[in-house]
């Protein structure tokens, strides 16, 4: 594999890593906003618990987001120079509105929350805990402002070969950061709230009845099962939108290769790039285009019309654009599946049995798996652009690394993430077994899942 190849991958690799905890503390900072306001209105402490629970596993996703995202910063450097010299002009400020107005407030207030609920006012804590939310709210605005613009650039004119500013308000509002914006918001919602009823839910099969944990199952259960159909709802619009602007992955998405109408939804496929055709499909007949076109008949745009006369490829990627947009679709309705029926029968009955339990508890990390596979199919699908029309991926990588220093930085890379990923996921279930052994009046946990956590965390930490 040559160095263009790798950087992509390396990239690749860190942002997946990088954006599991962004996710979480996007939507995670609402929650516990929720938990001190329906404290501060009823004085109930299981309010209070569930906030004090939770606070730490917001602090140790925030710690990690931080070091990963400055780490994948530094790839602008290091693989991808060419990105800052030829849009650095756009991209650099949106970047520092990023730090100025989110950052700062989520490292600066995020102490009080954690250890000055008895050290300062009420309302000083209560006021934190505003503050962290609304920067964590912010921090994703910016970035996916830029994101965004990458994808449907707007506001800008090239002189010399630089891209300079023409329009600011037309960049932060670029045809397609709404949609994107919505889908995000929507996703780390969901992402935090199967969080919430997993970790709780696990706390409540290991004996844990208390006020702190029912609350807390509650919440999240019911706000995935009112997020999810307005994500369903968001996905559908941004894909029209996408349609619009960046017809190429939408074919990628679909798996069609001929502009036609009565195009059928795939199921399943193999697709095949250079047969340039399905193998083994199983389709419903008319569905894109029903879905697509809101017609039967609609014409859906096709990869074939995205192949120079010389054979040149200018679409994306098939195979890994289609099988991520199916994960990710089939996720959402799994969380849909599981967090309606919990929801009925925390409604019917007050607790969610035993089944539901557990299947909150293997869905507890399904966000992660539907966040990533959704972006797979965002960036992917903007390939061989890097900035679409205006900075091709070739055009940006670096020419000074070769593909040995990039190979082995990526094996480096990998390394210390699956380690990390191992310790925080370890250290969250630790956290839960010794708030439920608190709780129950019982010992420390024993389970093999918390003493690996503590023992990864421990090493991780030295």
């Amino acid at each position: 594999m040559d160095a263009l190849l790798l950087s992509r991958i390396q990239f690749g690799a860190n942002i997946t890593f990088h954006i599991l905890f962004p996710t979480i503390t996007i939507a995670l900072g609402w929650v516990l906003l929720f938990f001190k306001l329906r404290f501060n209105a009823t004085g109930d402490e299981s309010w209070m618990d569930a906030y004090r629970f939770f606070v730490k596993v917001f602090a140790l996703s925030f710690a990690l987001g931080v070091v990963s995202g400055i780490t994948m910063s530094f790839q602008f450097g290091t693989n991808w120079p060419g990105f800052m010299e030829r849009v650095g002009n756009v991209a650099g400020p949106l970047l520092a509105y990023e730090v100025l107005t989110a950052f700062f407030l989520e490292a600066t207030f995020l102490g009080i929350m954690l250890f000055g609920f008895r050290k300062v006012p009420n309302w000083l804590h209560t006021l934190a805990t505003v503050l962290v939310a609304f920067g964590t709210t912010m921090s994703a605005f910016w970035i996916l402002v830029l994101n965004s613009w990458m994808h449907t650039p707007a506001g800008y004119e090239v002189i010399d070969g630089v891209v300079h500013a023409t329009d600011w308000w037309a960049i932060v509002f670029n045809p397609s950061m709404p949609y994107r914006l919505a889908h995000m918001l929507l996703a780390s919602g969901l992402t935090a709230a199967f969080l919430v009823a997993g970790l709780s839910a696990w706390r409540w099969l290991r004996g844990d009845r208390s006020g702190g944990v029912r609350v807390a199952l509650r919440t999240g259960v019911f706000l995935a099962a009112g997020l999810i159909p307005l994500q369903i709802l968001a996905g559908d619009m941004h894909g029209l939108n996408t349609l619009e602007h960046q017809p190429a992955k939408v074919a990628a998405m679909e798996g069609n290769w001929e502009t036609r109408g009565n195009v059928p939804l795939v199921l399943f496929a193999l697709p095949d790039q250079e047969a340039r055709e399905n193998r083994f499909e199983i389709a419903i007949p008319n569905g894109a285009s029903l879905i697509l076109k809101h017609d039967p008949a609609g014409v859906v745009p096709g990869l074939n019309d995205f192949v120079r006369e010389d054979g040149t490829v200018e679409h994306p990627p098939v195979a890994p654009v289609f099988y991520a947009f199916r994960i990710m679709v089939g996720v959402g309705f799994l969380m849909l599946a599981v967090s309606w029926a919990t929801g009925w029968r925390l409604s019917k009955r007050g607790e969610p049995g035993t089944v539901l339990a557990w299947a909150l508890v293997a869905m507890t990390f399904s966000g992660w798996v539907a966040t990533i596979a959704g972006w797979y199919v965002t960036e992917i699908g903007r390939q061989p652009w890097l900035v679409t029309g205006v900075l091709s991926t070739a055009e940006a990588v670096t020419r000074t690394a070769g593909a040995g220093m990039v190979w082995t930085t990526l094996a480096m890379y990998l390394a210390i993430y699956v380690v990390l990923l191992a310790a925080y996921v370890g250290t969250l279930y630790h956290l839960a077994g010794k708030a439920s052994a608190a709780a129950t009046g019982r010992a420390a946990p024993t389970d093999p899942i918390a003493q690996g956590g503590e023992r990864l965390a421990a090493s991780a930490s030295a």
